[in-house]
């Protein structure tokens, strides 16, 4: 097969044999045809595949700078309209990619006012301040980086450092959130991806033990009404003790901003209902200066409502929440407009409440006297007060064995409250006293105790003819924070303060009326409230009360209660 060749260069090489060659070639090249095929259609399946890669590189890259895009341009929206809005209200603004403020959320444009007297602030100089703090969400370059929950220790740190943790206590339980201020800082917030919206989660844990020393019908809160004549043995009147949860309460807030103004809806409910079920306490939305849905009646002023233990409240003041469309448009700096619709049901006597025409509310608050130039006016100082009005449309159907049971009539019921409160410094620089008188005929279901009891509004005569109720209602309340001058009280943090209330609900009987409906009550109140941080809350409250009866039939109460609450 090999063969030795002698080239010219007296060189010997090796050489295969022509023969062997051409063997040697045919199977090589019947081995290259029969690999060529598979390795050709291998080659050309990983091209496309390739390919294919590729071309779905390109479209997801495509689509991340369209998203980058459109993220860029929702920033730059909700930039714009937080700095138009904050130009508009001198308010901080919080840039689109911060997901936390140090400001309390809640609405309306009209009531900058109610909110300096009634949320507290992230950064003040004293309890009384309505001035937010310069760092509190304002958008500068030092701070642009710097996360929320950063911003919120070091605002904690500097609010320590001048004093304590208390400025922002002073009314951190007393919050209404359809009647204070929209903000765009939205402390505890997060953002929802590909939009402008964001949602927060806020609420409390509440433990209440209540122990009633005498039988009352009620017994896990503190409702006058429920209290029976003396010397009688009423089913269901029990005295003891009751423990419960079921005040917690939870609520859902989401705010977007848009080229045409802030949206918010607002959803919060306790367990306070049938067999501690969940119970809707509010769930409204707003956009601008319009509000539509559940939540606490225009005619009430949150901001003069007294701080108290019991779950139940004042027996004599407003507190209702129900259906409505309001509106309230600002007028000035000093004055706060407001109107509304609610919802017209109606309680009666002797019948059963029907609804007419929706009723009409109108009120004006946040009146101050003290910028006022003439002698009469400039004594009152710094009081602030509301004013409002109410019309109703009243309906009903009579029941009994009579021959008007099932008469169906109607009547007109009206009445005006007025409300509000003062600083004073009779006894503590931070004391402040909060009143309520109110007067009508046939508006007794706005009144808190006339509410929960039933039947306050009307009452059917023997002739059939359905006769509003006259009644007249208000309390007093004066709150005091008791200084750190004690030697057992110099290293406690927070801040402790007391309330002393009364209160009363009295109604003009007629003399048809059956001898044991509603005529007055009295209730009385102190208590003892201890805040450590803004977020905790510990108390105890004694009450008495007083129940009076058409027919001069009277029962009295007391009752102590405790509670411990956690804010979140």
């Amino acid at each position: 097969m090999l063969e030795s060749v002698v080239t010219n260069d007296s060189r010997m090489v090796m050489r295969l044999s022509p023969r062997y060659f051409r063997s040697s070639l045919l199977v090589v090249l019947f081995c290259s045809m029969a690999s060529a095929i598979p390795a050709n259609a291998d080659e050309q399946d990983l091209e496309d595949k390739l390919l294919r890669m590729e071309q779905l590189l390109l479209k997801q890259q495509e689509e991340l700078e369209a998203q980058r895009k459109e993220l860029a341009d929702q920033r730059e929206l909700i930039n714009k309209l937080q700095q138009g809005q904050a130009s508009g209200q001198g308010q901080p603004v919080m840039a689109a990619d911060e997901t936390q403020a140090d400001d309390e959320p809640v609405v309306e444009a009209s009531d900058q006012k109610a909110l300096a007297a009634s949320t507290p602030k992230p950064v003040a100089a004293d309890a009384g301040s309505s001035e937010p703090d310069a760092l509190a969400g304002a958008d500068t370059p030092a701070d642009k980086d710097v996360s929320g929950q950063e911003k919120a220790v070091a605002e904690r740190a500097k609010r320590e450092a001048v004093g304590g943790d208390e400025a922002p206590m002073v009314a951190s339980f007393q919050e209404d959130p359809s009647n204070t201020l929209y903000n765009p800082d939205f402390p505890g917030a997060w953002y929802l991806p590909g939009t402008t919206a964001a949602m927060k989660i806020g609420g409390f844990v509440n433990l209440s033990l209540v122990n009633s020393f005498d039988p009352m019908l009620i017994n896990d809160r503190f409702i006058v009404g429920s209290i029976p004549p003396e010397g009688e043995s009423t089913p269901g009147a029990r005295e003891g003790t009751v423990v419960t949860a079921s005040q917690t309460r939870v609520n859902l807030e989401v705010r977007e901003e848009t080229s045409q103004g802030p949206l918010r809806a607002f959803i919060e409910g306790d367990f306070e209902g049938e067999g501690v079920t969940f119970r809707l306490r509010h769930a409204f939305g707003q956009f601008r200066s319009l509000l539509a849905g559940q939540t606490w009646s225009t005619l009430m002023d949150i901001d003069a409502q007294p701080e108290e233990i019991d779950f139940e409240g004042i027996n004599g003041q407003i507190l209702s929440r129900q259906a409505q469309l309001r509106y309230f448009p600002k007028l000035g700096e000093n004055l706060n407009f407001k109107i509304a619709m609610e919802d017209p049901r109606t309680d009666v006597v002797n019948g059963v409440g029907a609804r007419g025409n929706a009723d009409l509310i109108i009120s004006v608050d946040r009146l101050d006297f003290g910028d006022e130039d003439d002698s009469f006016f400039r004594y009152l100082g710094d009081w602030s007060s509301r004013l409002g009005f109410i019309l109703r449309d009243l309906e009903a159907s009579q029941t009994g064995g009579d021959s008007n049971a099932g008469n169906t009539a109607t009547a007109t019921g009206w009445g005006i409250t007025t409300s509000g409160r003062k600083s004073l410094d009779w006894w503590g620089e931070d004391d402040f006293v909060l009143w309520q008188l109110t007067y009508g005929k046939g508006v007794g279901r706005y009144l808190n105790d006339l509410n929960t009891m039933g039947g306050g509004d009307a009452v059917f005569s023997p002739e059939g003819k359905l006769e509003p109720l006259p009644v007249f209602a208000g309390y007093v309340s004066y709150q005091h924070q008791w200084p750190k001058t004690f030697k057992w009280m110099k290293n406690w943090p927070g801040i402790l303060r007391s309330n002393l209330n009364f209160s009363w609900v009295d109604i003009k009987n007629f003399d048809y009326q059956a001898d044991r409906d509603y005529n007055r009550t009295m209730r009385a109140s102190v208590n003892l409230i201890y805040l450590p941080t803004k977020h905790f809350r510990f108390g105890m409250e004694l009450l008495w009360g007083q129940r009076k009866n058409k027919d001069n039939s009277k029962g009295t109460a007391r009752q102590i209660q405790f509670s411990a609450r956690y804010a979140f």
